[in-house]
C-alpha cells in the first residue's frame, strides 16, 4: 500500500464510518468521506468531504475520477425504516438498490474496480422484512457488476455510541417494565471496532475478493438477554415482559406513528422473524478472513 492510497466512503458520517475513518487515517489512507449531512463534518477533520444531497451519479462519477484508478471505495449506506411497500418502500429502494446501481455505474465510468459493500445477515430477495429483501437486491446488484468486489454482512453492531444497546439502556433508564416484541429472537451482536477493522483490512486481502462476508460477535442472545444487558449497563434491571406476536404488531404499529426518531416498525418485527447470526456457528469469520478475536458485548458493562 502506498502511503496516499485513497478510501473513498459513501454515507462515512455514520456510526460505522466515523470508526473506519479513524482506522484509515491511522494507517495513512487519504480518506474522502461522501455523505448527505453537513452537520458531520465537525468529525475527522483530517478527512476530505464531499456533501452530496443525493449521491447523483454525474456528481459521484466526477468525485471518483479524481481520486485516480488505484483508490478504493466503500459503500456504508444504509437506513432501517421506511414507508410500506412492495417489495420494499421508496427510501429503502433509493439507499440499498438505485444508490448501489449508481454506484457501479460511477466507478466503471471512472476506471475503478474495488468495492467493498456492507449489508446485513439476513438479506435476501425473499427475506421476511423490506428492509432485508432490498438490502438482498443490492447485494445482487454488486454481485454483477463485474468489479472486484466484497460485500460485509454485520450482525446487530454494538459500540458506546450505537443506536442498538444505547436505545433499549434509555428505555430501562425511565421504565422498570419493559413489553417486549419477538423476545425469544436470536442476535450475535459484533463490536463496531472489529466491523470497521476487517472492513479497512479486507481492502487489501484478495482472498475476500468475490466473498459475502458474515460479521458477528463471539456469542449469541435473546432480545429479552439483550434488553437485560442494556439494563446492566446503567446498572438498572429491567422486568421483561414477553408479548405475543399480535401484541407485538399494534406495538410496532404504535411505535411507528409516534414522534421522533421511529423505535420500532412492523418491518423490524418481520426481520426478527428470523435469527440474525451466523449460518455457520462452527466457523467465526473475523477470525478466519482478518485474525481479529470478536468482542464480547459485556465490555459494555461498568
Amino acid at each position: 500500500m502506498t502511503p496516499t492510497a485513497t478510501v473513498i466512503l459513501i454515507g462515512g458520517s455514520g456510526f460505522v464510518g466515523r470508526h473506519l475513518t479513524d482506522i484509515l487515517l491511522r494507517n495513512n489512507y487519504q480518506v474522502v468521506i461522501v455523505s448527505r449531512h453537513h452537520e458531520a463534518t465537525h468529525h475527522a477533520k483530517e478527512a476530505s468531504w464531499f456533501l452530496n444531497s443525493n449521491y447523483n451519479l454525474d456528481e459521484l462519477t466526477q468525485l471518483l475520477s479524481a481520486s485516480g484508478p488505484s483508490s478504493f471505495v466503500i459503500n456504508l449506506v444504509g437506513q432501517l425504516h421506511d414507508k410500506r411497500g412492495e417489495p420494499f418502500g421508496p427510501g429503502f429502494n433509493e439507499a440499498h438498490v438505485e444508490l448501489p446501481t449508481r454506484l457501479v455505474a460511477a466507478m466503471k465510468s471512472s476506471s475503478l474496480t474495488r468495492l467493498i459493500h456492507v449489508s446485513s445477515i439476513g438479506a435476501g430477495p425473499n427475506a421476511p422484512s423490506m428492509y432485508q429483501r432490498s438490502k438482498g437486491v443490492g447485494e445482487k446488484v454488486i454481485k454483477e457488476s463485474l468489479l472486484n468486489w466484497t460485500i460485509v454482512r454485520p450482525s446487530v453492531i454494538f459500540g458506546r455510541d450505537d443506536q442498538f444497546i444505547q436505545l433499549f439502556a434509555s428505555l430501562c433508564r425511565v421504565f422498570p417494565v419493559i413489553p417486549l416484541a419477538s423476545s425469544t429472537s436470536r442476535f450475535q451482536p459484533v463490536y463496531v471496532g472489529d466491523v470497521a477493522l476487517a472492513i479497512s483490512q479486507a481492502l487489501q486481502l484478495e482472498s475476500t475478493c468475490y466473498q459475502v462476508i458474515e460479521l458477528a460477535g463471539p456469542s449469541v442472545y435473546s432480545l429479552k438477554e439483550l434488553v437485560e444487558v442494556a439494563g446492566r449497563t446503567i446498572n438498572k434491571k429491567p422486568l421483561v415482559i414477553p408479548l405475543p406476536h399480535t401484541l407485538g404488531y399494534l406495538q410496532a404499529l404504535v411505535f411507528e406513528h409516534l414522534p421522533g426518531k421511529t423505535l420500532m416498525s412492523r418491518d423490524n418485527l418481520a426481520s426478527m422473524s428470523e435469527d440474525n447470526i451466523l449460518q455457520n456457528q462452527a466457523i467465526q469469520p473475523l477470525k478466519y478472513f482478518f485474525n481479529i478475536n470478536p468482542t464480547p458485548l459485556e465490555t459494555l458493562l461498568p
